[in-house]
C-alpha cells in the first residue's frame, strides 16, 4: 500500500497477491472507494494466482485532487450544476483520471495489466485502453455503459440519491445510514438480499477513511462533462468482456448490448436478478468469469 504523488492529485493504491503474477487493476466508479472493491473479492482473484491493484480515484477515499484556483470549492447545489453547467467548467476529466492509471502503473514498473472497470469506472477504463493499449491485456466491464446519450437515461429521482444525500453523516448518523442503505436495497436487484449490518459497517468505514480534503461532486462535474465519442469503443482493440446484471436501474440492458455490439472483440454474459452492485455472494461467480475469459484469451 503507499501513495503516488502526480502534478495536482496524490493517489493511495493497494496491492494483493505475489509480485511476478499477472496483474489485475480495479477502476472504482462514482464516487465510489477502493474498499467497494472488497477484501473477499480481491483475495479470490489472488487465488487464482493473480495480483491485484486496487487504488482510489482522485477526490475520493484517501485519494485528493488540489488546486490553485480558490473559487473551485465545488460545494454547489446539484441542481444548479445541473441548469447552469456553464458555471462550473470542470476541474479534470475522465480522461485525466484514465492518465491516473497509467502513472500508478508506472510508478509501480508494471507494464501490462487485465483491466476491470465498474460503472463510471468502466468508462475510464475504456479510456485507459484507447488511450494506452500496449498496457492492456484484456477488458472488463462491469455495469458500465459507453455514457452514449441515445441510451435510457435512470430515474432522475434515483440519481439524485446517488449524487446528492440530504443528510451529513456528522450530523445525524442515523439518518445517513438509512438514506444509503435504502439506495443500496433500490439499485441491488431482486436476487439478492442485502446484509444491512455489513453495508453499515462498510458505509462508516468509507467515512472514517475518506479525506476531509475531497471534492466529490468534481467527479460529477467529469461525468457529466463527458461527451461520448463512438471511436472510443470500436478503437478498443483488447478483448472485452461485459457483465451486466438484467435489473441493473440505471444502466439497463441497452448499455450492455451498446457495448457488446460496439467493441470489436467484445463477450457479454448475464447476470440474472443482479442491480447495479456486486453481491458478495456472486464473487465467486465474477471471479470465474473474468479468470476464465483472460484464459481463453491467452
Amino acid at each position: 500500500m503507499g501513495y503516488i504523488e502526480l502534478k495536482n492529485a496524490t493517489i493511495y493504491y493497494e496491492v494483493f497477491g505475489a509480485e511476478n503474477n499477472e496483474t489485475i487493476v480495479l477502476i472504482s466508479g462514482l464516487n465510489t472507494q477502493m474498499t467497494r472493491w472488497e477484501l473477499a473479492f480481491c483475495n479470490k482473484f489472488v487465488e487464482e494466482g493473480f495480483r491485484v491493484i486496487s487504488f482510489d480515484n482522485r477526490d475520493c477515499g484517501k485519494s485528493t485532487f488540489t488546486t490553485h484556483d480558490s473559487s473551485d470549492s465545488y460545494s454547489f447545489s446539484l441542481n444548479d450544476f445541473l441548469q447552469y453547467p456553464e458555471k462550473y467548467p470542470a476541474p479534470y476529466s475522465l480522461l485525466d483520471m484514465a492518465d491516473d492509471i497509467q502513472d500508478l502503473l508506472l510508478s509501480l514498473d508494471i507494464e501490462r495489466v487485465h483491466v476491470v472497470g465498474r460503472s463510471m469506472g468502466g468508462i475510464i477504463a475504456q479510456l485507459f485502453v484507447l488511450r494506452y493499449p500496449a498496457m492492456a491485456q484484456t477488458l472488463t466491464l462491469l455495469m458500465s455503459s459507453s455514457f452514449n446519450p441515445t441510451l435510457p437515461k435512470p430515474d432522475d429521482a434515483l440519481v439524485k440519491k446517488m449524487t446528492s444525500p440530504s443528510v451529513n453523516f456528522k450530523d445525524n448518523r442515523e439518518a445517513y445510514l438509512k438514506e444509503k442503505i435504502d439506495f443500496m436495497k433500490a439499485i441491488y436487484g431482486s436476487r439478492y438480499i442485502l446484509n444491512e449490518e455489513k453495508e453499515q459497517a462498510l458505509i462508516i468505514e468509507d467515512e472514517i477513511r475518506q479525506s476531509s480534503s475531497v471534492r466529490p461532486y468534481r467527479q460529477i462535474v467529469a461525468l457529466a462533462t463527458y461527451i461520448f465519442n463512438p471511436d472510443v469503443l470500436s478503437g478498443i482493440q483488447v478483448p472485452t468482456i461485459v457483465i451486466h446484471g438484467d435489473e441493473d436501474p440505471l444502466f439497463n440492458m441497452e448499455h450492455a448490448v451498446d457495448l457488446k455490439n460496439t467493441i470489436p472483440y467484445c463477450e457479454l454474459i448475464i447476470k440474472k436478478g443482479m442491480g447495479h452492485a456486486i453481491p458478495d455472494s456472486l464473487f465467486p461467480s465474477l471471479v470465474k468469469d473474468i479468470s476464465d475469459f483472460i484464459a481463453k484469451t491467452e
